[in-house]
């Protein structure tokens, strides 16, 4: 009842129900229906069923809120909440279980070692000519093969590959026992074409001791064509004056001898060879060894016959049928040094001429062996795939890899072609001299090459500080690929006999990896115990195949009487397995820190596999350091201790202040990362503020380049690595510019969509300033150090938006619109596109895209600048324009997204929108890996949700397609979790360095803060 009477009230209030209270009888709704002409008064009408049903339902409303408040205990009458009510989640594709691999077929069929091989005698006859007619581009040829039975045995195995081997034919092979003169009977003959091997059987066995001559009387095949197969042997063409020339060449390395000549191709087996060519007398032949005599054939055939081989592996046997001249000079020890190359490329060769001979002395003197072949030929070959090759006696190269003309070629080409001359040169001993004993130690040749290329070249050029440039030429891509597990491998690792396993440790990992652990090596065990071991090594393994364990034992003899090193105990640690630790130095009392080292991976969501064998990842590390109040940059091992394997250890400041700053691995010449606590940070960073030239160039580069790889992977804030570099407006030196450019990407990346970003900008545009401003832009001028500091100082101030640079990139992409002239240095190229294109407008855009589509030679940085443009339908009309070329699309998208936030905001969404398009255009796998490729630039929450969002839409992707997407996944929400680790103290530390700016002071913005 007083829920009606209170509806009536509100009714009343609200002027509802007026008319409707004056009628009592049933007819009142006809009359007011026949009553349209009636004036009825003003208000709000309902009918009287219209208003009980809203009487009813505020009663509910009324009792429904009384009971609520009834049974609804107070606040402090709550218990807690025994569940939590489950938040829907959007379904995501199932993470995929990770396919079992099926173990590879083990190799059962390396050469067995019951025979072992003393001589070749090779005879080859090459066709070149049309005169050839059906023979042209093929070879054949004949050989003998002595051979000395160390076990009794009935088969006879050799490597042969490609190869047509007549078999059947009547004395097509014969066997003879040397010292009595009987011949063996040959059962059955065959190649296994699996396993790479010319098999012969025998009806009567060979005994062991007594030496046996194979004949094999006709193999051949057709030679590869340079265009697609630069193995075996192989021809190609050139043309000079119009007149198309034809040559040949063999390319054995590592395994392919047996493609020319069945043979012991394992490097283990080494013998000496006596080769005879025959070919057309237009063309020289030229080998390892010098020519003793040509014999005339008739009018148009020769034979030339080679002086007999040292004791070699068959893969350092090298043939060249070619008509080059040549220049020439003799080394100081009486050896002919000669550099061919095609007649109208000659001039070029003056340059290697000069390095080359004067290295091949230096190498002499410094390992103290001869270089023991009669002469030495370098040649260059117009189509070479690799860069060069250490074929003994007579080295190959790729012509531009040889050939240096001051007037064209850069001063980093000066350099590249000295490099690979001092590491072909190291091969001489270093690979020919000593060989691995088998493809798992091949490090033990390129390890050693890659490091003397240093000091060699020092030798020529000690002015390019190559001791320096070690730390971006071969120690950074060796700790990149060693920071990673899906690329990481132990220095001697497992190898089978399949080729792609031999072929595939020809890696960053022997290559770098080895030349910096030996250079690790050298540093512990000091200048004097080092060559003393080396020399040993080489002297006591002369034409010999080794392994690691031989050299550890000569440099532990050479330093009994100095450190007294176990060098396998150490040096197990570093070859055995892979990675590399990043050692802590917390300072925790004046005169003590604890060190500890952990297995450095650069990706925190990496995780080791079982691949490789390991040895509990850790290391004997060899810890050189000093301190502020007593200075040994020049004497390392003066403060000296070893991290013995041990997790943790501990490093004695006792002579040093409470004060001082400490620094741990001076020079960065012990492989692995160094952190430190904050305030040691702190303490480096002032220091450098207020006179970096205490702390030597090498150690500078160390310091920040270790602080900003390790901070990427949350060992230490990246404003520890900011801090640092607030130096660098007075830094002058290439190879720590050049390292801290390379870290600046991943920062660029993380703030580019940020509040902090213009900041950013401006502190590195600040700091690059006066470098940019002291070089300029002309190429031409200064050595290889100033060459390279010069590019990187105006790709640097252009990216950052330098007034200066932007204006002349701008002029000179103006003056290529104007006279369809470019003057546009070609070191520089994209930068300046990029650039011009970013600072200008349509007409740039229009212009560059049109001259994409027609310039072949620009096409490329033509592309990849188009991205560079600031507003947005333009770069998505550029997505669009290639969003279903399977061949464009991955490329176009990386520039749109990598420039910019409009870019990235730009790509992302064309991507999301059109999915299904490029899904179908491009194939599914493909169009999943376009998105999962934004990753590194996705790092905020909405990033996250976007690529739920994406996947939940799609939970029935392909399994590949779904392990991709929680990779990347997995990588945003560490992108995420850096940004919340880093972004606040990095956005201080902004606010504070760049409010210091002076707009006439480019000096010493930074160094007065307190």
């Amino acid at each position: 009842m007083a829920g009606i009477v209170i509806c009536g009230t509100i009714l009343a209030v609200c002027g509802i129900g007026r008319y409707a209270s004056k009628k009592n009888s049933s007819d009142d709704e006809s009359d007011v229906m026949e009553g349209e002409n009636k004036q009825l008064p003003k208000g709000f009408y309902v009918t009287q069923k219209t208003a009980i049903f809203l009487s009813l339902l505020f009663i509910i409303i009324v009792v429904g809120v009384a009971l609520l408040f009834y049974f609804v205990p107070r606040q402090e009458q709550q218990q807690p909440c025994e569940e939590v009510v489950p938040v829907c989640e959007p379904q995501l594709p199932a993470v995929p279980v990770e396919p079992t691999e099926t173990p590879r077929e083990p190799f059962e069929e390396r050469l067995p070692e019951t025979l072992y091989p003393e001589h070749y005698e090779i005879y080859l006859t090459m066709y070149l000519d049309e005169e050839d007619d059906d023979k042209r581009f093929t070879f054949e040829g004949r050989e003998r093969i002595r051979l000395r039975c160390e076990e009794s045995t009935d088969i006879i195995k050799m490597n042969s590959r490609f190869l047509n081997v007549d078999v059947d034919s009547e004395d097509a092979i014969e066997i003879q026992e040397l010292s009595s003169g009987d011949s063996v009977e040959v059962s059955r003959a065959y190649l296994d074409d699996v396993h790479e091997l010319f098999v012969i059987e025998l009806a009567v066995g060979m005994e062991a001791g007594n030496i046996y001559e194979v004949r094999i009387n006709n193999f051949g095949a057709p030679m590869g064509d340079a265009a697609d197969d630069q193995w075996g042997m192989y021809y190609q063409s050139y043309d000079i004056g119009g007149e198309t020339r034809w040559i040949c060449n063999t390319k054995f390395t590592p395994n392919y001898a047996r493609e020319v000549f069945p043979s012991y191709d394992e490097p283990h087996f080494r013998s000496t060879f006596d080769l005879v060519i025959a070919h057309r007398s237009k063309r020289w032949a030229m080998s390892n060894m010098p020519i003793t005599h040509n014999v005339t054939l008739d009018d148009d055939w020769i034979e030339t016959h080679f002086n007999t081989t040292p004791n070699m592996v068959t893969y350092l046997l090298v043939m060249v049928l070619a008509d080059f001249p040549s220049v020439e000079t003799t080394t100081k020890y009486g050896y002919p040094f000669r550099v061919w190359a095609r007649e109208d490329r000659l001039y070029a060769a003056n340059y290697s001429l000069y390095t080359g001979s004067e290295m091949l002395t230096y190498f002499e003197e410094l390992i103290d062996v001869p270089y023991g072949l009669p002469k030495m030929d370098m040649v260059a070959i117009p189509d070479y795939a690799a860069g060069a090759t250490e074929f003994w006696g007579c080295i190959l190269y790729r012509e531009s890899r040889l050939l240096y003309d001051e007037d064209v070629n850069t001063p980093y080409n000066q350099q590249s072609v000295a490099a690979i001359i001092a590491h072909e040169l190291a091969h001489m001993w270093f690979g020919n001299y000593l060989t691995c004993d088998w493809w798992s130690e091949i490090w033990l040749n390129e390890g050693f090459a890659s490091f003397y290329e240093f000091p060699a070249v020092d030798h020529v050029h000690p002015d390019w500080k190559m001791d320096h440039q070690f730390s971006n030429l071969d120690l950074e891509s060796a700790f990149r690929v060693d920071a990673a597990s899906s690329s990481a491998a132990p220095l001697v690792r497992p190898v089978s006999g399949w080729r792609d396993e031999i072929t595939g440790v020809f890696d960053t990992t022997s290559y770098s990896g080895g030349s910096s652990r030996y250079r690790s090596l050298r540093a512990f065990l000091g200048a004097d115990v080092i060559h003393a071991g080396i020399v040993s090594y080489v002297k006591n393994n002369l034409y010999s195949p080794v392994v690691s364990d031989q050299l550890w034992e000569e440099l532990t003899l050479a330093d009994a009487a100095h450190g007294g090193t176990n060098v396998k105990k150490v040096m197990d640690t570093w070859s055995l397995q892979h990675g590399h630790p990043v050692v802590t130095v917390n300072r925790t009392t004046s005169s003590m820190a604890v060190v500890t080292q952990q297995h450095f991976l650069s990706d925190p969501n990496d995780a080791v596999t079982d691949k490789w064998p390991n040895l509990g990842y850790t290391w004997y590390v060899p810890m050189t350091y000093t301190f502020e109040s007593d200075l040994t940059f020049d004497d390392p091992l003066k403060h000296f201790q070893w991290l013995n394997k041990e997790v943790t250890g501990e490093l004695d400041l006792s002579m040093a202040s409470a004060s001082d700053w400490v620094v741990v691995n001076l020079n960065q010449v012990g492989f692995y990362r160094v952190n430190y606590d904050d305030e040691n940070w702190n303490r480096l960073a002032e220091q450098l503020k207020t006179d970096h030239d205490v702390i030597p160039a090498q150690t500078r580069t160390a310091l920040m380049d270790d602080c900003f790889k390790i901070s990427q992977a949350f060992y230490t804030d990246t404003v520890n690595c900011l801090r640092l570099s607030e130096y660098l407006d007075l830094e002058t030196e290439y190879p720590t510019w050049e390292l801290m450019i390379d870290n600046l990407p991943f920062l660029y990346r993380a703030l580019m969509r940020t509040a902090e970003f213009g900041q950013f900008e401006f502190y590195w545009r600040q700091q690059i300033t006066p470098l940019y401003d002291s070089l300029g832009w002309d190429m031409r001028e200064g050595d290889t150090l100033e060459y390279r500091l010069r590019q990187e100082a105006i790709n640097t101030a252009c990216g950052y938006g330098n007034e200066d640079c932007v204006k002349q990139a701008s002029d000179l992409f103006s003056e290529w619109m104007d006279t369809g002239i470019n003057p546009t240095p070609s070191e520089v190229k994209s930068t300046v596109y990029c650039t011009a294109i970013k600072h200008g407008g349509t007409e740039e855009w229009i212009f560059a895209h049109e001259e994409s589509l027609t310039n072949i030679a620009e096409r490329s940085n033509l592309r990849s600048a188009l991205g560079c443009s600031k507003d947005a339908w333009q770069l998505e009309r550029y997505i669009e324009e290639y969003f279903t070329d399977s061949q464009e699309v991955y490329g176009v998208i990386n520039s749109v997204r990598e420039k910019s936030a409009t870019g990235f905001a730009v790509a992302w969404h064309y991507v999301m929108n059109n999915f299904e398009k490029l899904r179908s255009s491009i194939g599914e796998e493909s169009a999943y890996s376009v998105v999962w490729d934004f990753y590194p630039w996705m790092n905020t929450d909405y990033d996250l949700q976007q690529l739920l969002s994406f996947g939940a839409q799609r939970e029935d992707m392909p399994s590949a397609s779904a392990s991709g997407f929680h990779n990347c996944k997995l990588e945003v929400e560490t992108n995420i979790a850096w940004m919340s680790r880093n972004r606040d103290s990095v956005r201080g530390w902004l606010d504070e360095v760049t409010s210091q700016q002076t707009s006439t002071n480019h000096g010493g913005r930074w160094r007065n803060r307190n």
